[in-house]
This record gives structure tokens, C-alpha cells and sequence, in this order.
């Protein structure tokens, strides 16, 4: 699968390693293409990953990572271009009560967006192996096609998918996982994670 990974920082650069390493065929979307920083990237990344600009990103992609801190939601989702049919997988995060997901779906209007990865810091995703179970990744979307494309990509990385339906769904997880992390991250540090048993 052609994966654009649009930000290449923790999360774009965590990600994007791993599914090149998976056998994906990756394109990180920059601003600045031939940087150092992105040099160092792709070397870490192996031979199925490439940089390019934004625009060559989404424009590469059936899949397209969008991984960029709140302030460049608006612009780089501009320079991306029309998102048509693309499955755009939104993990950005918000800190000001805004919602992340109502921004990027307002901003993107004709992408299939699914809201993912979110919920995890980058510490989980790049090693997501613990001895007691399978870290679980929360996801939603509204397209059910695009929704299993994404959660294939989380079940790939050994993380256990657990669809919470629509977007007022997810946002109450946040709400759940945002609490829990006040109260957990303090004592097991930022790599403990939650699982999800079910019958």
C-alpha cells in the first residue's frame, strides 16, 4: 500500500518506520524534503521510504498520516490539496477544548476521514509488545471501507483495533483515556497502555 506520512516527528516519523518496515511503500510529506532531519528519516526508514513535498505526499498516498502539531492543521492541509477519495488517518491532538476531529473533517470535506493513533503516545507505537497482552488502538470513521483499511494498518503493527463508532464516540474515549492518563502517567511514566478484554 502507497502510505503518506504528512509531518515526520514522533508520531509521522514512528509510524512511517514502521509500516516501510512492514513493506509499505512510504513518502513522508515535508516542507523541507532534502533536510537533514528527513535525511536521517530515511535512512532509519530502509528502501521502501522516500520524501517528498506535502503536496507530492497526498498526492502519493491512498492513505495519507496527517501528524502535525494543532498550528499547521489549516496550512498543510491546504498545500496537501483536494484529499478526494483518500483515506486521511487524523492523529493530531488539540489542547485548547477545540475539537481535532470536527477541524480536520471541516478542512478536509472530501477525504475519508478516520480518527486514529491519537489515543497512543509514540513511545507505544514504535514498541507495542507487552508481556501481559496487545495494547489496544482506538479508531472511528464514518466509511467502513476506510475504517478497516485503518484498522488492518493498527492490527499490522500488533496492536489490537477497537472501533467506537462515530465521532461522538471517540470523543468520550478521549475524555476516558484523557483522565486515566492524569492519573496513570505520573506513576508508570509514558509507556504503560490500556487493553481492552472482551468475550
Amino acid at each position: 500500500m502507497k502510505i503518506a506520512a504528512i509531518g515526520s516527528g514522533n508520531m509521522g516519523g514512528t509510524l512511517g518506520k514502521r509500516w516501510a518496515a512492514l513493506g509499505h511503500q512510504v513518502m513522508f510529506g515535508s516542507r523541507d524534503p532534502h533536510s537533514q532531519k528527513i535525511k536521517l528519516l530515511l535512512q532509519d526508514a530502509g528502501t521502501n521510504a522516500q520524501a517528498g513535498t506535502i503536496r507530492e505526499a497526498a498526492a502519493f498516498g491512498e492513505v495519507i498520516l496527517l501528524a502535525v502539531l494543532p498550528d499547521d492543521v489549516e496550512h498543510v492541509l491546504a498545500e496537501a490539496g483536494d484529499l478526494k477519495g483518500k483515506i486521511l488517518i487524523n492523529c493530531t491532538n488539540r489542547y485548547d477544548g477545540k475539537s481535532a476531529d470536527a477541524e480536520v473533517r471541516r478542512l478536509a470535506p472530501n477525504a475519508h476521514v478516520v480518527r486514529a493513533f491519537h489515543t497512543l503516545p509514540w513511545e507505544v507505537l514504535a514498541d507495542p509488545r507487552y508481556d501481559a497482552g496487545t495494547a489496544t488502538a482506538f479508531l472511528s470513521g464514518d466509511d467502513p471501507a476506510a475504517t478497516a483499511t485503518v484498522a488492518h494498518l493498527i492490527s499490522e503493527m500488533g496492536l489490537d483495533p477497537v472501533e467506537v463508532g462515530v465521532p461522538d464516540g471517540m470523543a468520550q474515549v478521549e475524555t476516558a483515556v484523557g483522565t486515566l492518563w492524569s492519573v496513570l502517567a505520573p506513576r508508570f511514566g509514558r509507556e504503560y497502555s490500556l487493553s481492552v478484554l472482551r468475550r
